[in-house]
């Protein structure tokens, strides 16, 4: 009579068959994945939250694959296709990025999406005296001039009341930097909610006129102004250059800048005075 296997032997075996179950079922689920893996599709998905009106960098998407289940409607399969354009919307991170959240960089769907922060857009008049023959393009920076009739002086001034204000807009809806065509008919002008207001006051006071200046010049120049009567006396002194963004004051400037003197000869005698 055979001798029956001990616990041990039955322990052994039984471990054994076990492990080797375990090791089938790990290969067959292994490539089972592997198979399956093989149909996810790439998509583009955000590393970082990414803000509106924001132009997508390369350090904040990646190349992923998902399963067909769990791509969504529209998706970008191209990081290249990602890559410079400007988020729409805010996307989350990890979020896969579709088509509606991006607008190519300069083709904004309004022009709210190309206000600068803290700046608001506001139209002026615009023709082919006002505007430097028409040569004022989106992207451009002007000065802008008002003649308005000083209430003090009851004289006609002219002043730089805004200086290095980028132009957003020309005319109806041409945003294109490289357009053919400058202002003609009005220019859409970025600025604070304060020169908004000024540059409202001053259109309203008198005549608005730009002047272009030349490209990545952002000097300020302080001029107090010129009054009618300075065409007869010329201007006594040129004024120096400040840092300040924009002269933010509608006034004339100080009745003491302007005053000249007046010699009169009676005979032999000379008697200076001051208007």
């Amino acid at each position: 009579m055979a001798n029956k296997p001990g616990p041990g032997i039955v322990i052994l075996l039984g471990v054994i068959l076990g492990v080797v179950t375990a090791v089938l079922g790990w290969k067959a689920f292994s490539d089972l994945q592997k198979k399956s893996e093989e149909n996810w599709q790439p998509v583009v998905v955000a590393v970082v939250d990414i803000k509106p009106r924001t132009t997508i960098t390369r350090e904040m998407i990646e190349l992923t694959r998902l399963p067909q289940d769990h791509i969504a409607i529209d998706v970008v399969s191209d990081i290249k296709l990602v890559e410079g354009q400007m988020a729409l919307g805010r996307i989350k991170a990890k979020e896969q990025i579709r088509k509606p959240d991006l607008v190519p960089k300069g083709q904004a769907p309004s022009l709210a999406y190309a206000i600068p922060p803290g700046k608001r857009a506001i139209a002026i008049a615009a023709g082919e005296v006002s505007a430097v023959g028409t040569a004022v393009k989106p992207g451009d920076h002007v000065d802008v001039l008002a003649t308005y009739t000083d209430p003090v002086a009851k004289q006609e001034t002219t002043q730089m009341i805004l200086q290095n204000v980028p132009v957003l807009m020309v005319n109806q809806g041409d945003t294109e930097t490289q357009g053919q065509g400058g202002a003609k008919s009005s220019m859409t002008l970025a600025v604070s909610p304060e020169e908004a207001e000024l540059l409202t006051a001053a259109d309203r006071a008198g005549v608005l006129r730009v002047s272009l200046r030349p490209v990545e010049d952002s000097t300020i120049v302080a001029s107090p102004g010129t009054r009618t009567s300075d065409l007869r006396v010329g201007k006594l002194s040129d004024q120096p250059a400040t840092d300040q963004r924009s002269i933010p004051q509608f006034a004339p400037p100080p009745r003491d800048q302007r005053r000249t003197e007046i010699k009169i000869i009676r005979g032999t005698q000379e008697q200076i005075v001051q208007p």
